[in-house]
């Protein structure tokens, strides 16, 4: 066991099984005289803790006090010697404040999976002061915590996964985790949104420990194991690709088909085509959600030769105009990302009729719109490892219209999203701190979700300078061709 006391206030508490565990509280500030932004030094802080044990007669087998990578004092026990660490190399050293932190726990009040039909899954989401509940930072991991506040409130993923509908989903043939990534992401999801009546006791209104699902995303993907600070896009993508692994209905995956699309078919026939082929391999019900198709059209500036192909996209990354120094419409981000390019010197592609390398121009249209639209605002300057573009982006929360970024020849189809969910990134590349802002998906009321904190949120203060992804779910319920 690894506890972690920040300069943020705790306070020790002692029950009859005579196990400690932290809370938030007043009462540490007051007695260590320390601020939440001010860290105590190693050995006041062993000073301190030495003095609460005593004062509550706690025996605890305290054998050394450690920094954490320069971040928070950690105080360690002799019964581990793993350490929660600070954010090391990694693009976003972001030191977190851990509000609550990991206790032991007997295996009786381990997390048990929950089955609802689907009128109780029904009954227990649809409270309107359900799903109102924070998760642990467990080191660092305010970057996952915000990823899975956002996917809470994602009320397909929510229903299809509190009504045990994922179960007659589970691939065990294909996944390489089969289905034990799911099982425990529908865990955290119930214990967010139990109903305040429930007696079951090994679920507790108190903030979610996330820490056996994050030990199974990183048996999935192993770069998220530790206690680095970690990039939200990134590990959204990570995640979802392991959900649908675990949920795709294709039991045994077909060989890829060596030859291409022919060039005689339409655009349309094309994207039917690509859709099919991709669909052949990869079928879930995260694909129906997140997953939508992309037209890339590449022009020979020569012959006047076109290239059409067609490709499956989970989000889309948008850039923000750099120069700008006041507020940016999310328009304009997309205006940039729908902008056709110029190929040339270095990047001349070949052109498929001169049989030679040509410049060229490419662009970009969505020809299928997914059901939740992720939006990736690009802050982080790819050619400046550590500068973060802090421009203001304005974003519609309502009737976001896609429709000139539509493929053009296409069939009509419904483009217009409804904002419901934000990842905020506040600080620097260097150090900052990740944070939700949720539309609760039955009350329609907005909160933020700070780690283990959740507050009330006014629709106007939703839009600011720290939004980092924007999740916006189409105002029909349909995806289509």
């Amino acid at each position: 066991m690894v506890t972690i006391l920040n300069a943020s206030t705790l306070e020790w508490v002692h029950n009859d099984r005579e196990e400690a565990r932290v809370k938030s509280s007043n009462k540490l500030n007051t007695l260590l005289g320390g601020r939440r932004e001010t860290p105590l030094s190693p050995t006041t802080l062993s000073r301190s803790f030495l003095a609460l044990f005593r004062k509550y007669q706690y025996t605890y087998p305290v054998t050394e006090v450690q920094g954490d990578g320069g971040h928070h004092p950690v105080i360690r026990s002799s019964v581990t010697s793993a350490k929660l660490g600070g954010a090391r190399g990694s693009r976003h050293s972001i030191s977190d404040s851990i509000d609550q932190t990991s206790e032991t726990s007997s295996p009786k009040s381990t997390p048990r999976s929950r089955t609802y039909s689907s009128n109780q899954a029904k009954t227990t989401t649809s409270n309107e002061n359900t799903g109102l509940v924070g998760l642990r930072n467990i080191g660092n991991t305010c970057f996952m915590n915000s990823v899975l506040q956002c996917l809470s409130n994602t009320r397909s993923v929510l229903e299809y996964v509190i009504s045990n509908e994922y179960a007659n989903h589970i691939n065990t043939s294909t996944s390489s985790m089969n289905g034990a990534l799911i099982k425990a992401f529908a865990i955290v999801l119930a214990e967010l949104w139990k109903k305040e009546d429930d007696d079951d006791d090994s679920y507790s209104s108190s903030a979610v420990n996330p820490t056996a699902l994050k030990s199974q995303i990183q048996k999935f993907a192993p770069r998220f194991m530790g206690y680095n600070q970690q990039d939200a896009q990134e590990f959204l993508r990570y995640l979802l690709e392991g959900l649908h692994e675990d949920v795709n209905r294709i039991a045994v995956k077909p060989r890829p088909l060596e030859h291409d699309i022919s060039d005689d078919l339409s655009d349309s026939e094309k994207a039917m085509e690509s859709w099919k082929r991709y669909l052949r391999r990869d079928d879930s019900k995260i694909v129906d959600l997140f997953v939508g198709q992309l037209k890339s059209t590449l022009q020979c500036t020569v012959c006047g030769h076109c290239s059409v192909t067609f490709d499956p996209f989970w989000d889309l990354s948008l850039p923000i105009p750099p120069s700008s120094k006041s507020n940016v419409k999310l328009q304009h981000c997309l205006d940039l990302f729908g902008k056709e390019e110029i190929l040339d010197g270095d990047e001349k592609p070949t052109c498929s009729k001169c049989q030679t390398r040509r410049k060229c121009t490419k662009k970009f249209t969505i020809h299928k719109f997914p059901q939740i639209l992720v939006l990736h605002l690009k802050r982080f300057s790819p050619g400046e490892r550590f500068r973060k573009l802090d421009a203001s982006v304005d974003f519609p929360l309502t009737e976001l219209d896609m429709s000139a970024y539509t493929s053009p020849g296409i069939k009509p189809s419904p483009c217009s999203y409804q904002l419901y969910g934000v990842i905020n990134h506040s600080g620097s590349a260097y150090s900052g701190h990740y944070t939700a802002s949720c539309r609760h998906p039955f009350s329609a009321n907005w909160h933020e979700y700070n780690d283990s904190r959740i507050s009330n949120l006014t629709a106007q203060r939703v839009v600011s300078s720290e939004a980092y992804l924007l999740f916006y779910e189409l105002e029909t319920n349909e995806a289509r061709l």
